[in-house]
């Protein structure tokens, strides 16, 4: 705390004031229309990528929608939540893209514009040219719709089974029938489509794998909004046959819940719908769990390995400038822990490093390369105070190391695996996150995924920035939305990884440090909802549903 006049003024309580009124939360949907084939056999496969400019007008990479196979005119189920702020202009960039596989694609054009015009035009929906800005040539158009977040934190579990669906596929098959859930925008009079499930092969009666979806992505937390499911047969060509919808609202929606399908244009049913399961789950937020007593712990990771180049030349990604110039290690940490260090509760934070082949005083073994060390020199006490603590650390292991390899992250999850376990056991309201920092590839990417699904189960999230122009796709592996699988068929039951490459916001410390964190409210909420089975925020509640029950 902090002195001002003759009050106490609590930075915690200033922190998450700002995190709640600072900026609105405006959700984009996008669709294109008429798109150019960039494929010569088949028909493009579309994605988006969007970027945002931060407080100092440079555009960085804030997300992407999924990628929709063999289709010239997509509709997106992927939406983009982005900060809107009237004050100030913020250009932004739509660029369209064919995916080919492997991280490779080809480029079909971009719209740039900003922030305040799409929220400003009629009915906050814009159709605009996509344009291959190369070729100065219109190669489709792009339809951006635009909603105002509402403050709804509840999540909708659900499990759809049909029954005797229309068959669509003649007499030598069956329907592979799957679901579209559209939500109905007022303001543009249209349908825009929310969540879709898998389908399922030559089976009128399907029964979809359960999913959950929240409240605001469903209905925008509006029980009343008018909703739409269609159901579809899939085809291998991706010309899906139609086979029928329903219209209902999210009050309408309860465990056993019925209803018919029906073609839209001959008004004649076409099968059944039924919620098999259904669980309405009210989940505090994050700045609620803060000011329930929830704090982080904040650990660092520092890849040492010889990929980064020697120390003492320019071109090294660890070289200390000798005008003070930070580096791409120092940039990272500076960003990130300007942030996340406001949330710890004793800004005390261990410091590790890999990599190397440490020489620090009294190291027992010099010769030999460590894969998890003390940054401090001090394997009993790895932990330094505040961020000059790990400026300071960093540096010193610096000059006590030798970089060395292979790259390997298990020994360093492993340590934080053990970290977040003692923690669980003392103090359950503190979750730890560490963020880890490497230029390259990892050479133990089986182990890596076996102990963050281990992990799952502690209050731990994990942040890998790259540093550098190494190859990182396996970075984006292990940030798997749909959850990762280790060796023995489990899958994570949460998100807990996050990998931002820093090359895309060098320069801009907080854009980076806003993406590097933007996940981990919700990493925090899922881990208190699903791993300790309570949602409420209160310290005091949360024992006690710790406590056996007496009956």
């Amino acid at each position: 705390r902090r002195v001002h006049g003759e009050k106490y003024i609590d930075q915690k309580s200033l922190m998450i004031n700002s995190w709640e009124s600072d900026r609105e939360k405006v959700e984009v949907f996008l669709s294109c229309r008429k798109l150019k084939n960039k494929d010569a056999f088949s028909k493009s496969d579309p994605f988006v990528k969007v970027y945002l400019a931060g407080d100092n007008g440079v555009l960085s990479y804030i997300s992407k929608t999924e990628v929709v196979k063999d289709n010239l005119n997509p509709n997106f189920r992927t939406s983009i939540i982005i900060d809107f702020v009237f004050e100030v202009k913020q250009p932004i960039k739509f660029e369209v893209l064919d995916d080919d596989g492997n991280g490779n694609f080809d480029y079909i054009g971009e719209v740039m514009t900003t922030v305040g015009q799409l929220m400003g035009a009629q009915g906050q929906q814009s159709i605009l040219d996509v344009t291959d800005i190369h070729k100065k040539q219109k190669n489709g158009k792009i339809v951006i719709r635009c909603e105002k977040v509402a403050a709804c934190n509840d999540i909708l579990f659900m499990g759809w089974a049909g029954i005797k669906l229309k068959n669509t596929d003649g007499l030598f098959g069956k329907s592979d029938p799957f679901l579209r859930f559209f939500r109905y925008s007022e303001q543009t009079s249209t349908w825009i489509l929310v969540h879709q499930t898998e389908w399922i092969m030559d089976n009128l009666n399907p029964v979809w794998k359960p999913f959950q979806l929240k409240a605001q992505k469903l209905c925008n937390g509006d029980y009343q909004k008018q909703l739409k499911i269609e159901c579809w047969d899939w085809e291998k060509s991706q010309k899906f046959q139609y086979i029928g919808e329903a219209l209902l609202n999210g009050s309408m929606l309860s465990q056993n819940f019925t209803i018919e399908l029906k073609d839209g244009k001959k008004n004649k049913k076409t099968g059944t719908l039924v919620l098999k399961q259904f669980n309405l789950i009210q989940r505090p937020s994050f700045i609620e769990y803060l000011r329930g007593g929830v704090q982080l712990n904040f650990m660092v990771a520092i890849d040492f390995t010889g990929s980064n180049g020697i120390p003492t030349r320019p071109e090294s990604l660890h070289y200390l400038h000798p005008a003070g110039y930070p580096n791409q290690y120092q940039a990272a940490i500076q960003a990130v822990g300007d942030i996340i260090l406001n949330y710890d509760f004793n800004k005390s934070i261990a410091v590790f490093g890999f990599g190397a082949k440490v020489r620090f005083p009294n190291s027992p073994n010099p010769h030999a390369v460590s894969h998890c060390f003390a940054c401090s020199g001090n394997e009993n006490n790895p932990e330094v105070l505040g961020l000059q603590g790990i400026m300071q650390s960093y540096n010193y292991a610096l000059t006590n190391v030798e970089l060395a390899g292979p790259t390997y992250f298990a020994p360093i999850i492993q340590r934080s695996l053990e970290i977040s376990s003692y923690t669980q056991s003392q103090n359950p309201d503190v979750y730890q996150v560490l963020l880890i920092l490497t230029d390259g590839e990892i050479h133990d990417m089986q182990k890596t995924i076996d102990l963050i699904v281990e992990g799952s189960n502690l209050p731990l999230s994990i942040i890998i920035v790259g540093v550098g122009q190494a190859d990182f796709g396996k970075m984006e592996t292990l940030d798997g939305d749909s959850g990762l699988i280790d060796s023995r068929g489990r899958r994570t039951p949460r998100d807990l990884v996050q990998f931002v490459p820093f090359t895309n916001f060098a320069g801009n410390g907080p854009e980076l440090a806003r993406q590097v964190l933007y996940e981990i409210p919700d990493q925090l909420v899922e881990y208190y909802r699903i791993c300790l089975l309570y949602t409420s925020p209160s310290p005091r509640d949360r024992q006690k549903s710790r406590m056996p029950s007496s009956a």
